[in-house]
């Protein structure tokens, strides 16, 4: 013979008592009451926020007319159930994700620097932080100058392909240091068939890069160990940080058309000998820019390439470095390459 509790239903701390719900109730409002089956909101306390929450409560604890015994463990169970099914309706996320979901175009570390700069209203008000919960359906305006492409690497890109007249058009191209995916971005807008993203990072892509059909993303992926990929590529954009471009230059071989072009981003600080580059890791000295670019168009050339004119980048890197972007024709390599 099983033994049932029973608990009456009162004011005191050991029982739970809940007064009926009085007035109207407010249909535009949803909230999920926080109590437990030992612990009930003071009767003062509203519960007809919610009409499918006041019901439940009315038909499980307390009639208008009456007090009633209830057994704990069967009223504990069905409102929270109840609460947890009207909790999903009310869920919140951080601005920040909610702003990714809104605008996919942006990269989450974009919209975080933008909310930081006071530059997202909710509700009309300035937001300040990012994780900031925010509920479904509330208004989210940026009021930030949008950018052409999801980063500025894009622009750097764009002054190459104008500059240096790269043909990306109806290409298949392979983009190394992909991070956010400015390059890529770029590379579509100017028409590229499809594009390989490679990253060694992870979850750094805007949503608008990885969503879109012409791109393939391959993260946690060192260039230098690039397998392959399913098909020749006719362009190769290269991005690279903290490491060499002519140590990866076999595997981009592997991976490019006899008559591919390449087109570098040169960053002197990855480049130049450590007594070179100055305080902050930036690289000032014109004669080492210098010293930099013939090393890497005699190094790639070496490997069978046509060096075709260099630009200094529009757009500083984000230490303040000057950089270059150059620009390489493949023709038909002779004898073995030298080895970096």
């Amino acid at each position: 013979m099983f033994a049932y509790l029973y608990v009456f239903i009162s004011r005191s701390i050991k029982y739970t008592r809940v007064s009926p719900c009085k007035g109207p109730v407010s249909d535009g409002r949803q909230i999920s009451p926080p109590w437990s089956s030992t612990i009930t909101p003071p009767s003062s306390v509203s519960l007809c926020h919610n009409r499918e929450l006041e019901l439940a409560v009315k038909s499980l604890l307390l009639d208008s007319t009456r007090t009633r015994w209830v057994r704990a463990g069967d009223a504990a169970s069905s409102i929270r159930c109840l609460a947890f099914a009207i909790r999903g309706k009310n869920k919140k996320q951080r601005l920040d994700e909610a702003c990714l979901e809104r605008y996919q175009e942006y990269s989450r570390a974009l919209i975080q620097s933008w909310i930081l700069q006071g530059k997202v209203l909710v509700d009309g008000k300035r937001a300040s932080k990012a994780g900031m919960p925010v509920a479904n359906g509330v208004s989210i305006k940026i009021t930030a100058e949008v950018p052409k492409y999801v980063c500025r690497g894009g622009l750097k890109l764009e002054a190459a392909i104008e500059k240096l007249d790269v043909d990306v058009s109806e290409k298949v191209v392979l983009d190394s240091g992909l991070s956010t995916g400015g390059f890529t971005d770029c590379l579509l807008r100017y028409g590229a068939a499809h594009v390989y993203g490679v990253d060694v990072g992870y979850g750094q892509v805007a949503d608008k890069i990885r969503n879109d059909k012409r791109v393939t993303v391959i993260e946690r992926t060192n260039l230098r160990y690039l397998p392959g990929l399913p098909q020749k590529v006719d362009v190769v954009t290269l991005d690279l940080s903290f490491i060499s471009i002519l140590k990866v230059m076999p595997a981009v071989m592997n991976v490019m058309n006899e008559d591919a072009t390449l087109v570098t981003l040169v960053k002197p600080q990855f480049e130049a000998r450590r007594s070179q580059v100055g305080r902050g890791g930036i690289v000032r000295d014109p004669e080492v820019h210098q010293e930099v670019l013939e090393k890497i168009i005699n190094g790639i050339e070496r490997y069978g390439f046509t060096n075709k004119g260099f630009i200094e980048s529009p757009i500083k890197g984000a230490d303040g470095n000057i950089e270059f972007l150059v620009r390489f024709d493949r023709g038909t390599v002779k004898g073995e390459e030298e080895e970096y």
